[in-house]
């Protein structure tokens, strides 16, 4: 399999024109499925999707060759909403991006970083 390099980019940059629409109808195209497999490639909850859609956040993404495979957003409050195309989940990249939003989100000035939850998703623990 050809390696691809990551970048890490802000995902309104006007290089990424449709990048992101296009990542999140992948994202609200994935159909949930039943069993082992699945479960470790649940898909993204539509309000996931809504909270990476929506703008005055800030919003970094990662790029694999000229595709936008992952993208974290994070609100005034600090909730991150993060998530992984598909073929790229289990490889690293939301560990990665979560680095580099810690980083920035941090270099600016916002609150602590916690993980959005949708409301219908129940913690373990």
């Amino acid at each position: 399999m050809e390696t691809v390099a990551l970048l890490v980019i802000a995902v309104d940059h006007p290089s990424l024109d449709g990048a992101l629409d296009a990542f999140l109808d992948e994202l609200r195209a994935e159909t949930r499925g039943a069993g082992r497999r699945a479960l470790s490639g649940r898909s993204p909850s539509p309000e996931l999707v809504e909270r990476l859609a929506a703008g005055r956040t800030m919003r970094l993404g990662v790029l694999a060759g000229r595709r936008l495979v992952a993208v974290a957003s994070v609100d005034n409050d600090g909730a991150v909403a993060l998530a992984v195309a598909r073929d790229h989940r289990r490889r690293g990249v939301a560990k990665e991006l979560m680095e580099v939003v810690t980083t920035r989100a941090t270099a600016i000035g916002y609150p602590p970083l916690h993980r959005y939850t949708a409301p219908s998703v129940r913690l373990a623990g």
